[in-house]
């Protein structure tokens, strides 16, 4: 079984690779182009994988509402680029999606994978459009819809725990988003749960995060300073701290329904996840 992760720098890219026990290669941006539809063919027939496991993407949600063009040319043409050379061959084609694609609908309640999709930014219009394409296009297909991803490699550009960890160890008071709740989701978990999907053969879009109830990104951040066991108080910001351009929704919260359904949740609860991390990153700093 060989396996193929576009975005391999990325966060979830690099753990993939480090925890599939398949033989796995990775591609970042500068060895495969997914904008480039005959260069993407060209390594795709080289490479002959058996499944594909796509994590590249413009994340940049702010950015993409001023550069639109950008976001629908690789979040959107890069996986049209890769779903045409799937098509008709045995291939499972993985595709990393979000569960920010849901929109503005629901207030507080969790979204699950038969609400409606309504996306209310540019980025996640084109994750969207993208979401179609695959199943339009493709039978052998896994959507997975996650959260604020966390784990891997503290010195990764994203690495938003550790980025707090380092704010909290130099300042007695720092400041967080009490806004938008959400699912803090343990990469490690994910990909195990991607085994899990591969080896029960499922197909199909499915929520994939961490189990968390109303959590806001100032209640995420104020767990990991207590975790870390920083001497720092966490204060919920103004609205002018945190203005943004997209107009993101304030509930990006789902639950596994489907895969609670089916008996194959392995996600488990974003607090004991979110503690097994800082406790290998403790090991790390000190």
């Amino acid at each position: 079984m060989k396996v193929l992760v576009t975005g391999s720098n990325g966060m979830l890219g690099r753990n993939l690779i480090k925890l599939l026990h398949y033989e796995t290669i990775g591609f970042d941006s500068s060895l495969l182009d997914i904008t480039d539809s005959l260069k993407c063919k060209k390594v795709l027939e080289n490479e002959k994988p058996n499944i594909i496991i796509h994590t590249a993407a413009y994340t940049d949600v702010e950015d993409c509402e001023i550069n639109s063009d950008k976001a629908y040319l690789i979040n959107t043409i890069g996986t049209q680029n890769l779903v045409n050379y799937c098509i008709d061959k045995d291939i499972l084609f993985i595709y990393i999606s979000s569960t920010g694609i849901y929109g503005t609908k629901k207030d507080k309640e969790p979204y699950s994978e038969f609400d409606e999709v309504i996306p209310s930014t540019i980025h996640h219009k084109s994750k969207y459009e993208a979401e179609i394409i695959v199943q339009n296009h493709l039978s052998k297909y896994l959507i997975l819809r996650t959260g604020w991803l966390f784990g891997g490699d503290k010195r990764h550009s994203k690495n938003f725990v550790y980025k707090r960890y380092l704010e909290a160890s130099k300042n007695s008071e720092i400041f967080s988003d009490d806004s938008q709740i959400g699912n803090p989701t343990y990469i490690r978990d994910l990909v195990l749960q991607i085994l899990v999907l591969i080896k029960n053969k499922q197909h199909g879009v499915f929520n994939c995060v961490n189990d968390a109830k109303n959590i806001s990104r100032y209640h995420y951040v104020k767990k990991i300073v207590e975790l870390f066991n920083e001497d720092c108080k966490v204060k919920i910001g103004s609205d002018d701290m945190f203005k943004r351009i997209a107009p993101v929704s304030k509930n990006e919260s789902a639950i596994n329904y489907k895969l609670n359904l089916l008996s194959i949740n392995e996600m488990g609860n974003w607090e004991e996840s979110l503690k097994l991390y800082i406790d290998e990153l403790k090991k790390e700093i000190r």
